[in-house]
């Protein structure tokens, strides 16, 4: 799949995708051929502990709080994370051209969860866009 953009209609979120066929790209099985945290961003500080599904989130403290930040486990990344507060929404903010920080394996899904109380260390109303690599069978494991 390629993420193509975003757009903002009123006061929700949607986000325009376009996948492949199902037969042109299969979720990995595995963490195996993920990148590696220590090869994407071996500057990157822990910013949260492991999350079910998610593991633990990194990011280089320039790139707070909109990110990518990076969702690791057992040293691969799983996911890209980007974070978008309901302030800047309202106030018309773009976010073009963001940049995933790796060349990014093909994607599995995406999610984009609206957070009411945002979280630490952004504890305001936003949105988070995941852009993930490893598939829910993988995730779910973890």
């Amino acid at each position: 799949m390629k993420l193509l953009g975003s757009i903002i209609a009123g006061a929700g979120l949607a986000f325009a995708l376009v996948a492949l066929p199902a037969s042109a790209h299969e979720a990995p099985t595995s963490l195996e051929g993920l990148p590696l945290l220590a090869d994407v961003a071996p500057d990157a500080v822990q910013i949260s502990p492991h999350v079910p599904n998610m593991g633990a989130h990194w990011a280089r403290t320039d790139d707070l709080p909109t990110g990518p930040i990076y969702c690791e486990i057992e040293g691969h990344v799983v996911c890209v994370e980007y974070m978008f507060t309901m302030e800047d929404f309202e106030a018309g903010t773009d976010w073009t051209s963001l940049t995933p920080g790796i060349e990014t394996p093909p994607i599995s899904h995406i999610d984009v969860e609206f957070m009411p109380e945002g979280i630490e260390p952004n504890p305001v109303p936003l949105y988070q866009l995941h852009i993930y690599f490893a598939g829910t069978q993988v995730l779910d494991q973890h």
